[in-house]
């Protein structure tokens, strides 16, 4: 019979307590669940620092605005507990402790769609996917949003316990089961933290006026310079083509929309510049993996559309 797997969750300088202390309470009690018909599954707890060699070591979120900084002499702690075999979980900020091992170089992983920037620009090696809330790597897993230690929970509980267990541990803590993406929930932050101060004029543009008739052409004009060079700069400075650019300003928009008022989205739609709204319903589920009223169920108000007989 395979022993219970140890979990550490280490409680690093800044860590976030209440994250700390509802992973344990969520998998104590699915362990106590199991119990009750069998053997336990997992035995967790909160410890001051990486120690030994456990099943699984779980960095938590943090409640800060900077990432937190991995003590020194925890690196090589957390690189002997992968090599011999422990498997790594981080939650939100917590990702920044695991990449600064360089156990996440090329490896697919997530964390805060907010501070999905920064760490690009700390750690070019890491193949970062905000729009997931989940990422299991087998050796690696890794939860996005600040409240994602709720979903890696659940994770670990089907993992070592079952699919009914977590289902079950759902149930009564009323938490929805880990099927959802961070997407559904990422704000568009665009970047204008560059010098580029033609682009971030088109920018400015573009932000005011998002449903306006621009094309690269139009843009280019504006600032004056070629559409090639447009292209070229715009991209450098925001990471960004202008259509993408502009494709996300408009989802945000419609976002906005859906949550806050009953328009159709055939009204948003023609509001943001698409006479075809059936193309902007494939931009918008593209980008937030949502379609329209799916978002609008999740987010909205709570109200139907003004009764016009069309569909959102």
């Amino acid at each position: 019979m395979d022993p219970a797997t140890t979990i550490q969750l280490i409680d690093y300088p800044g860590a976030q307590k209440s994250a700390l202390w509802g992973m344990k309470d969520v998998l104590d009690f699915a362990n106590t669940q199991a119990e009750t018909i069998g053997p336990a599954i997992l035995r967790a707890d909160i410890c001051s620092e990486p120690d030994g060699k456990p099943g699984m070591t779980i960095l938590p979120p943090a409640l800060t605005l900077e990432p937190p900084v991995l003590p020194a002499r925890w690196k090589d702690k957390l690189m002997a507990q992968h090599k011999g075999g422990t498997v790594l979980a981080s939650v939100c900020l917590g990702a920044f402790l695991l990449a600064e091992t360089g156990v996440l170089d090329r490896r697919r992983i997530t964390t805060h769609w907010r501070h999905a920037a920064v760490f690009r620009q700390r750690y070019p090696k890491v193949i970062i996917d905000t729009d997931r809330l989940l990422v299991d790597l087998g050796d690696i897993v890794t939860a996005g949003g600040v409240m994602a230690w709720t979903d890696l929970s659940l994770h670990l509980i089907e993992r070592f316990g079952g699919r009914k267990l977590m289902l079950d541990v759902a149930r009564l803590f009323v938490l929805d089961p880990p099927e959802r993406e961070q997407s559904y929930y990422a704000t568009f932050v665009p970047n204008t933290k560059h010098k580029d101060q033609s682009v971030a004029a088109i920018q400015i543009l573009l932000q005011e006026d998002p449903g306006g008739a621009h094309t690269v052409g139009s843009l280019a004009q504006a600032a004056m310079m070629s559409e090639r060079s447009l292209l070229r700069r715009f991209k450098q400075a925001t990471g960004m083509t202008p259509v993408t650019y502009l494709q996300f300003l408009r989802v945000k928009a419609a976002r906005s929309r859906l949550e806050l008022t009953r328009d159709s989205f055939e009204r948003i739609s023609w509001d943001l510049g698409y006479g075809d709204t059936a193309a902007f319903r494939r931009v918008f589920r593209r980008i937030v993996g949502l379609t329209p009223s799916d978002y609008r169920r999740r987010f909205g108000l709570g109200v139907s559309p003004q009764a016009s007989g069309r569909r959102i």
